[in-house]
């Protein structure tokens, strides 16, 4: 179990919940600071959107727009006093209907990831530059946190490993 201080926040489409390749679950056994919230709407979370709210000035999204910054930028004065980052969890367009459905995310600091690893998440569309949700909080814990996310790594790696075999 990894003690992340940051808590991760992932607004999960309610079609990858059952999506046998979704990556959320190995996180949610991994991660000792993570909240789960499956929908589309403001009123699906209502939860995460009222803790974000309260914390507004420590929260952060990470998810690529056109007011992001680089995650290795900063934009918050001290990267390492982030209370929680929110991620987004689902295809590229469901993650973008999720995004513009909820204006309050759009309220939040917003950062990107600039240097964005090899992936080993296999994919139907592979878009060249794109992670998984589990790859993209391994780095953004990395970053923040200084967190050995290998072993999150090590376990996608296997589970892919068992799901496609040879």
């Amino acid at each position: 179990m990894i003690e992340n201080r940051t808590r991760i926040l992932i607004l999960r489409h309610p079609s990858e919940e059952k999506h046998a390749k979704n990556t959320v679950p190995l996180l949610q056994l991994s991660l000792k600071n993570i909240g789960v919230y499956s929908g589309e709407t403001p009123a699906d979370f209502l939860e995460p959107r009222r803790w974000c709210n309260d914390n507004k000035q420590d929260i952060a999204v990470l998810y690529p727009n056109r007011k992001s910054k680089p995650l290795t930028e900063g934009g918050i004065e001290n990267i390492y006093s982030l209370k929680g980052l929110v991620l987004i969890d689902g295809t590229w367009r469901k993650a973008y209907k999720i995004w513009h459905s909820n204006p309050w995310l759009q309220q939040l600091k917003s950062f990107h990831l600039e240097h964005v690893p090899q992936s080993v998440y296999r994919r139907k569309a592979g878009i060249s530059n794109s992670l998984s949700t589990l790859e993209a909080t391994a780095e953004a814990l990395k970053m923040l946190e200084g967190t050995d996310t290998q072993p999150l790594i090590d376990l996608l790696n296997a589970r892919q490993q068992f799901l496609f075999p040879g």
